[in-house]
């Protein structure tokens, strides 16, 4: 267990608890490879949730170099690690604690005995998520890489740092908006200046101290295959404020000279941090939102947050062919209407005040 799970409200008005197992294989005597079938968080001896077949193998992710094939299976003296997510109802006692069993098998795919094994009692920590301002005006955006259930790269970005593993990217989300067409731009998507939004002001969504601040990077080309970058880069131009209570909130990816604040300067909840860019470690613009438990967003925590309010606009259901190839956005029905202090879920379309 890496971080003990606190709840939110997500877009869907379900209290979330999103949170991720480590677990390693040490067997010995022989040593041989384990293939984890099941997965149970339980919480006052009942089954809370449970992850088996197809799920278990999207949201379980060996350390290292990953066969598609065999990624629920860890070989001798290897880590793995296993993407929770625990849901309760809107108001629904949640627990003090959870429990977990692992139903393994002690060989490859397809071994027949079986073991179990009890591991990772954890607190669950009872803090309210903070209510935050949007950091975005306008309607369309899309919490892309959003929590809580599905493997985006922020839910499996864990990094070691300074000989500790860190999710600070656990609850961020990278904030992209269509046209009034639903579409990602207006002409060629490989053009940086077809992105309507790239340019937009990022605002403060909290009141606090800045603590953190990057302006000299250029922004980098549109390129969806994302080539890697140095990890102390990859938030490009930056803007980190210490909103108090160990709580810091992270702007980044802003446009190069763009940042108007500096380093101990006080700001309130709509004050204007920078202009949307497309710097660091970044594909196409966006804005990357995310709060977390320290000033470096390396080597912190990533922690939950709420909006204040938005009106919920359906969910994007074709992603890649919206972003990459630059098809008109197909939304799901559901979830719609005014949403207050809530979590925008992975894909949700949402619209942030004028």
């Amino acid at each position: 267990m890496l971080h003990a799970p606190e709840p939110v409200r997500g877009g869907d008005g379900r209290e979330h608890l999103a949170y991720e197992l480590v677990v390693s294989n040490q067997s010995a005597f022989p040593p041989r490879a384990v293939t984890v079938r099941k997965v149970v968080a339980t919480a006052r001896g009942k089954a809370v949730a449970t992850l088996a077949g197809a799920q278990l193998k999207e949201l379980m992710e060996p350390f290292g170099a990953v066969d598609e094939k065999t990624r629920t299976t860890i070989p001798p003296g290897g880590t793995a690690k296993v993407l929770m997510d625990v849901t309760y109802p809107a108001g629904g006692k949640l627990p003090d604690r959870l429990d977990h069993e692992l139903v393994v098998s002690p060989g490859p795919p397809g071994s027949v005995e079986l073991s179990r094994f009890g591991t990772a009692p954890t607190a669950v920590v009872k803090r309210p998520a903070p209510i935050v301002a949007p950091p975005l005006r306008g309607p369309g955006w899309i919490a892309i890489n959003g929590c809580c259930d599905e493997s985006t790269s922020h839910r499996r970005s864990l990094l070691a740092i300074d000989g500790a593993l860190h999710e600070g990217e656990r609850y961020a989300i990278d904030f992209v908006q269509m046209t009034p067409a639903g579409r990602i731009t207006e002409g060629s998507n490989k053009v940086l200046g077809n992105y309507r939004f790239y340019g937009d002001e990022v605002l403060s969504a909290t009141a606090g101290k800045v603590v953190g601040v990057v302006d000299r990077l250029p922004d980098g080309p549109i390129d969806f295959e994302l080539p890697p970058r140095d990890a102390g880069d990859a938030g490009g131009n930056h803007v980190v404020v210490a909103m108090g209570g160990g709580r810091y909130a992270f702007y980044a990816h802003l446009q190069p000279g763009s940042v108007r604040v500096e380093v101990g300067q006080r700001v309130r909840p709509g004050d204007v941090l920078g202009l949307l860019g497309n710097s660091g470690n970044s594909n196409a613009p966006h804005l990357h939102f995310q709060l977390m438990d320290g000033p470096s967003p390396l080597g912190a925590e990533g922690i939950p947050f709420r909006f204040s309010s938005f009106t919920a606009a359906g969910t994007l259901t074709n992603f890649p062919q919206f972003f990459v190839l630059g098809d008109r956005a197909k939304l799901a029905g559901a979830p719609r209407g005014a949403k207050h202090a809530e979590l925008p879920l992975n894909l949700q379309v949402v619209d942030f005040g004028p």
